[in-house]
């Protein structure tokens, strides 16, 4: 029994580990200036100018923004929830794309899709 016990728990030690949320930093004030000017009046832009910072990328380095709902490959009741950030890189292929949940601003992930690179840390 106490070997089921001590599994279980380091079942749940790993498990914690891999879930945890992306980095955040303070947001630089040209990359939240920049974010929040391209998503409008969305409350979140500060958590996602956090997640862009924290993954060093700059003002310059931001083409374009753009704020779509999220279409999740397997539906759960928390990934319907999230929204997705498109990020278009100055002088790069592809995307970076940063899903959030809109109901607390808690960024879920900051991927790089189609050739985007974020700069190394």
């Amino acid at each position: 029994m106490a070997r089921l016990r001590s599994s279980i728990a380091l079942i749940l030690i790993l498990s914690g580990c891999t879930g945890q949320a992306p980095p955040s930093a303070t947001p630089d004030p040209a990359v939240a200036q920049k974010v929040r000017s391209q998503m409008g009046k969305e409350a979140c832009s500060g958590r996602v100018a956090g997640a862009l910072t924290a993954r060093h990328l700059t003002a310059s380095d931001i083409a374009g923004v753009e704020l779509a709902p999220y279409t999740p490959g397997y539906p759960t009741e928390y990934s319907l929830a999230l929204r997705q950030v498109w990020v278009r890189q100055t002088n790069r292929p592809g995307t970076i794309i940063v899903r959030y949940d809109p109901r607390d601003c808690r960024i879920a992930t900051v991927d790089e899709q189609s050739g985007a690179m974020l700069p190394p840390a």
